[in-house]
């Protein structure tokens, strides 16, 4: 028999995917969540999930590596460069949505894997001081092009965040999705995918096209 956290995850969960009708990919992001909440989900047929701190995200990884084997890791939170060979111990990790500078790009490209993973090129779409991430399209075209040569790692597509601050946050979401969609066209690659959309304005960000929708609070409930 279900217990309630059981129950009310499986039910967050439904009407998530429901909502997605198949559109988007979801990950499901676990942060300040405990690793039993990631096994409910996991069990619920969920695979993809998402941490912002690389040491939470190894710890979990690590708790969860014989229960949940076909897990998918995606790390989103901000990457600091000593953390880069802590990250890359993580088992199952798929993809970074956060790789925000070129310097950046350029370590973790020096590290060799055995595996290959998935980058997502953060771009300030808003213009917020408080967001890193790349700035011009030219930013872009380089990373794109460092990319080209790697064999541990491959340009999987671009993530962005929606407006802080805005009297209009409608608007002002769809008008920074729209600009990364209108970005991912200009980099010339067909199979870009678009990270973008969280638990407020995901609906949003499925208008404008986006490929993984980042949820949390929506499935796992209101954090502490």
């Amino acid at each position: 028999m279900m217990d309630s956290r059981q129950l009310q995850i499986n039910k967050n969960l439904e009407d998530i995917l429901a909502r997605l009708d198949g559109r988007a990919g979801l990950v499901a992001v676990s942060k300040t969540y405990p690793a039993k909440d990631v096994e409910l989900a996991y069990l619920q047929g969920q695979r993809d999930f998402g941490e912002n701190k690389v040491q939470d995200l190894l710890d979990k990884s690590l708790d969860l590596q014989s229960s949940c084997p076909k897990i998918h890791w995606h790390f989103i939170g901000k990457l600091q460069s000593n953390k880069i060979n802590q990250l890359l111990r993580v088992p199952n990790l798929v993809s970074i949505h956060s790789i925000d500078s070129i310097k950046l790009l350029n370590k973790l490209l020096s590290k060799n894997v055995d595996k290959k993973i998935g980058l997502f090129l953060q771009y300030n779409t808003s213009g917020e001081k408080e967001k890193g991430g790349f700035e011009s399209l030219e930013e872009l075209l380089e990373a794109k092009g460092l990319l080209g040569s790697s064999e541990s790692f491959y340009l999987q597509g671009l993530m962005t965040m929606g407006s802080i601050r805005s009297s209009d946050f409608e608007k002002s979401a769809k008008e920074c999705f729209s600009q990364l969609r209108e970005l991912s066209i200009k980099l010339g690659q067909d199979s870009l995918e678009l990270s973008m959309g969280m638990s407020q304005d995901f609906e949003i960000a499925l208008e404008e096209g986006s490929s993984w929708v980042r949820v949390g609070s929506a499935i796992f409930g209101k954090r502490d």
